[in-house]
């Protein structure tokens, strides 16, 4: 789906760095042969550093989320203050808030995953806006601090209820 969307936009100014690796690689790599030479980069396995590195030198997180049932990549592109565009589908709206921290396309519309990476593409100031808000997201109601204190909560009223 990533793809097919970035040749719907091929017309922009954009580059793809892939970060992961895994033994569907060359089928990975074989569905983005047809971009320019540069254009896409695969980065392979990354350690926690350099995944941070390579977000930090982003400018937008793109990843349908095709059945994803949470998205922790989603809340480490966040982390970094990028802001996400992906499917509202499976646990994706749970880690990701349209027009607030990225946007969200309907599950399976290519046409409309493209224009969502378009638009974040042609608007800096939006781009921003949802960067800038997803970092707090992240940060503020996504943390394992913030995660420890909800379960905390939970656990207690259990507890309580005993």
């Amino acid at each position: 789906m990533l793809a097919q969307a970035l040749a719907r936009i091929s017309d922009e100014a954009w580059s793809l760095s892939v970060i992961g690796d895994g033994r569907l690689r060359p089928d990975v790599e074989a569905l983005f042969s047809r971009f320019p030479e540069g254009r896409i980069r695969f980065h392979g396995e990354r350690t926690q550093e350099e995944v941070a590195a390579l977000l930090s030198e982003s400018a937008v997180h793109v990843w349908p989320g095709c059945g994803e049932a949470y998205g922790l990549a989603y809340l480490e592109a966040q982390a970094a203050g990028l802001p996400v565009v992906a499917q509202a589908t499976a646990g994706v709206p749970e880690v990701v808030r349209d027009g607030v921290t990225g946007l969200l396309t309907p599950d399976g519309d290519i046409d409309a995953y493209a224009g969502a990476i378009r638009r974040l593409l042609r608007d800096g100031p939006l781009r921003q806006d949802l960067g800038v808000n997803a970092r707090r997201f992240a940060l503020e109601e996504r943390s394992i601090g913030q995660a420890a204190q909800t379960i905390d909560a939970y656990l207690r009223k259990a507890v309580a209820r005993r």
